[in-house]
């Protein structure tokens, strides 16, 4: 089985979104601790490398953030998905693990462990991450589309069906265009597979 790649796409988008939350020109308006500075400078350092894919270089730069702040959850979340991109498994794991040890609200941390364990096939695990990540924010459609994958997989075809449909009506309501195509395909996918 291939796992859809364009899942991992969506993942990654909100790595980037993720980024413009944390940026401090937006985040902060006073001046803020040296090592706190520090560490965004390295965090927006490592997703500017990630946007380029230059994958070695945001690794050092999200590893750098570590050191300098390894309580924060963010730069953990980065790195994995980095080492998700490269493809470095158990390097991902043992980060995502970390940022939702951090901070076990996190969403997307669920949703990129959900992703990773999918690949690995273990369909249960993947499959309780996606749930408690759209418990946390019900408002992911790449989530759904992941989901809806698994529960074809296992077979529930009613389940992905309606998966599908929830993340179709989120991506419209948002104008993300290609995520509500790719789902709309996944839809249609799921009801030849059925007939």
């Amino acid at each position: 089985m291939k796992i859809p790649s364009y899942w991992f796409g969506l993942a990654w988008g909100g790595c980037l979104g993720l980024g413009v939350w944390l940026s401090p020109a937006r985040a902060q308006t006073s001046p803020l601790p040296p090592a706190l500075q520090t560490y965004f400078d390295h965090l927006e350092l490592g997703q500017e490398s990630l946007t380029l894919r230059d994958y070695p270089a945001a690794v050092a730069a999200f590893s750098q953030a570590i050191k300098v702040q390894p309580q924060r959850f963010e730069a953990y979340y980065q790195r994995a998905m980095t080492y998700s991109f490269i493809p470095n498994e158990p390097a991902a794991l043992a980060d995502v693990e970390q940022a939702i040890k951090l901070n076990p609200k996190y969403a997307p941390a669920y949703t990129l462990r959900g992703s990773l364990l999918f690949r690995r096939k273990q369909m249960a695990a993947a499959l309780a991450d996606l749930d408690q990540a759209l418990a946390l924010d019900a408002q992911q459609p790449a989530a759904y589309g992941l989901r809806g994958t698994i529960k074809r997989e296992m077979q529930d075809f009613a389940g992905a069906m309606s998966d599908f449909q929830q993340g179709i009506e989120i991506a419209q309501k948002r104008k993300q265009f290609s995520v509500y195509k790719a789902l709309e395909r996944e839809l249609e996918r799921t009801r030849q597979m059925m007939q």
